[in-house]
């Protein structure tokens, strides 16, 4: 993988990086955590999975939920994105998406 984030980008999406995973160990109860960092076509993708109890969308959506507002505020300069998904039978997919530039 050829990543070459400007400094803006690397230190967004390491600290975004740093949260998903400070959320994994308060809230998640996993006992497993995948982590893949890629460039897909025009953009760099960071994938967070884990098999934890699963986010509800109520958690994503809470306004109380200031770690996944401050990620969304970290990537938002960026034009990034930051999506959440349950896994089934159980977990949680974050995907990380940031255009490279």
């Amino acid at each position: 993988l050829d990543a070459t984030l400007d400094r803006a980008q690397s230190t967004a999406v390491f600290r975004v990086f740093q949260e998903l995973l400070t959320n994994v160990a308060r809230h998640s109860a996993a006992s497993r955590v995948q982590v893949v960092f890629d460039r897909s076509d025009d953009c760099y993708v960071l994938s967070v999975s884990d098999d934890g109890k699963g986010i509800t969308r109520e958690d994503v959506d809470d306004p109380a939920s200031l770690g996944i507002i401050g990620m969304r505020e970290r990537l938002r300069p960026l034009h990034g994105t930051i999506e959440f998904r349950q896994r089934r039978p159980r977990g949680t997919t974050v995907r990380v998406t940031v255009p490279a530039w």
